[in-house]
C-alpha cells in the first residue's frame, strides 16, 4: 500500500468517528420524552394508593397526586410503609408523608411529583424517562 493511500485511508476513518462521536454526543444530550402510563378508572376504584413500578398515586381527596418513587438522595426506590401512614426509602431510611413531603434521613428533598391528567376513561401518568 501507498504512503498516500494510507493516509487517504487513515484521514477517512479519523473522520467517520469524529462524526460518529458527534452523533453520539447530540443523542446524548437531547432530552427523551417522558413514558406515559394509562390507568382506567375501574382499575383505580375502591383505592387510596395505587403504588406503580415508578411512581405512587394517592388518590384521597378531590384531585389525585403522583409522586415519582426515586429517592431524592441517591435514587433508590422508595417503599409505602402503612404502619407509619407513609413512604420509606430503604436504602437510608429516608422518610416521606403521603403527600411527599421530606420528614427525616439525608434525602433533604421531597419527592418528585409528577404530572397527571384526567383522560376519558382514567388517568394518564407522565415518567421522566
Amino acid at each position: 500500500m501507498r504512503r498516500r493511500n494510507f493516509l487517504q485511508r487513515a484521514g477517512k476513518f479519523f473522520l467517520a468517528s469524529l462524526a460518529g462521536l458527534g452523533l453520539f454526543t447530540a443523542a446524548s444530550l437531547l432530552p427523551r420524552p417522558p413514558r406515559k402510563i394509562f390507568l382506567k378508572t375501574k382499575d383505580l376504584e375502591n383505592k387510596k394508593l395505587f403504588v406503580g413500578e415508578d411512581f405512587f398515586l394517592i388518590l384521597t381527596g378531590n384531585t389525585p397526586r403522583a409522586l415519582w418513587r426515586r429517592c431524592p438522595h441517591l435514587g433508590c426506590a422508595v417503599t409505602y410503609n402503612p404502619e407509619l401512614q407513609g413512604f420509606v426509602c430503604p436504602c437510608h431510611q429516608s422518610r416521606f408523608d403521603l403527600t411527599g413531603k421530606y420528614l427525616s434521613g439525608p434525602a433533604k428533598k421531597d419527592l418528585r411529583p409528577l404530572k397527571i391528567r384526567q383522560t376519558e376513561g382514567g388517568l394518564l401518568v407522565e415518567i421522566p424517562a
